[in-house]
């Protein structure tokens, strides 16, 4: 082969107002492995246009369907070496026989999402066992990779499928310490008074809920909530949607990044707070990574607010630390190239030596679902015109 590979890509569109991790990693996944198509599903296909799906768990399914139309109209024009699919967007794939092999990517299962951070039961029905249905169908039959450990736990106890992981990478030329002065100059922050910045949606998830007890508690303290709109309120401070390239000044302008999430597959924003020298307050939920949290910042335990009350005087009052050196060794965006690039090298040549032999070429490392249980799950040919 000469030059890089021809990779398709099979995610689901989260529109332009809802930029978050997968994203982000599917950014890397083109910078790494260069000649990359990314397929997502149109516009039309989103939920105000899916009608009822939605309330029942079928949209993403629905849409996934779309998108791996075009993937596979694709593939027989100009044929892949090898796809990528991303979560429930993969489910399709396991039934095209594309002959070719296939890595699914797990930032999370629906399963574990809808276990333990989901409040409403409908919700978590819909979330963890229609949603989960057709989550644990996309990672049959191809090689599974897993954003962090628990991710790979959840896939391996709740799916029955058996991957490797492989945790996305922080540009640490990019997310690198600034002078929190300095910083906070540029964007107009107060010199005087302690800053913690939220990074994500605020939302119940997101452990949104349990941030506004911790600000009433701690009212000496400013709260930045990025990806939050509206107007102030007392000491929580709504900065909206900020640019991936814009982060790093933020997390420099602040004491410490706070995320009480209720589920996290892969929490990249503590990467990036620790790469900024920044150390962390999460929960044990948000907190993925397997090395020392003692490193980083204070872990705790569920949602206990005066246990966040106190690990946020523990942080102020124990001075600069500098956790950059827990992300460099194991978390650059360079470590995450080296990694895929070496994983799809692996299945590439496995499959060219397969060819040598005359044998059939390797797919997947789990068995295939049955015909009829593909039939079963099949969508209606007009599926796109669903409304």
């Amino acid at each position: 082969m000469t030059g890089p590979p021809h990779i398709g890509l099979l995610t689901l569109s989260a529109g332009p107002a809802q930029r978050g991790g997968v994203e982000v990693l599917n950014e890397q996944l083109q910078r790494a492995l260069g000649n990359v198509e990314v397929f997502e599903d149109p516009p039309s296909a989103h939920p105000h246009r899916l009608g009822d799906l939605h309330r029942v768990g079928l949209d993403q399914p629905a849409r996934a369907l779309l998108a791996a139309r075009a993937f596979v109209q694709r593939h027989r024009e100009a044929p892949f070496d090898l796809a990528i699919s991303n979560g429930v967007a993969g489910w399709p794939l396991t039934f095209a026989r594309l002959g070719i092999p296939q890595v699914q990517a797990y930032h999370l299962t629906l399963a574990g999402l809808a276990k333990q951070a989901l409040a409403l039961r409908g919700d978590r029905v819909t979330t963890g066992y229609v949603g989960g249905l057709f989550d644990r169908l996309a990672g049959v039959g191809k090689h599974v990779v897993a954003v962090s450990p628990r991710v790979l736990r959840e896939v391996e106890s709740y799916y029955g499928l058996r991957g490797r992981w492989i945790a996305p990478g922080v540009d640490t030329s990019a997310f690198f310490p600034r002078d929190r002065t300095t910083s906070r100059e540029a964007l107009g922050l107060p010199l005087d008074v302690p800053i913690g910045i939220f990074a994500g949606r605020p939302d119940y998830s997101k452990g949104f809920d349990t941030l506004l007890q911790i600000a009433r508690r701690r009212r000496d303290v400013l709260f930045l909530v990025a990806g939050g709109t509206g107007a102030p309120e007392a000491n929580v401070r709504p900065i909206g949607r900020i640019p991936h390239a814009q982060m790093p000044l933020w997390y420099a302008a602040s004491d410490f990044l706070i995320n009480p999430s209720r589920y996290e597959g892969f929490n990249l924003v503590i990467l990036e707070a620790l790469s900024c020298d920044r150390p962390v307050i999460a929960s044990g939920a948000a907190f993925s990574i397997p090395e020392d949290p003692a490193r980083c910042g204070v872990v705790v335990p569920g949602n206990d607010v005066e246990a966040y009350v106190r690990a946020i005087h523990t942080v102020l009052e124990s001075g600069p630390s500098h956790p950059r050196g827990v992300v460099v060794p194991r978390y650059s965006w360079e470590q995450f190239a080296s990694s895929w690039r070496a994983l799809v090298g692996s299945l590439l040549e496995a499959g060219d030596e397969a060819e040598r032999r005359g044998t059939p070429r390797a797919t997947g490392r789990s068995e295939r679902p049955s015909p009829g249980l593909a039939a079963s799950l099949s969508l209606p040919p007009d599926a796109g015109e669903f409304r």
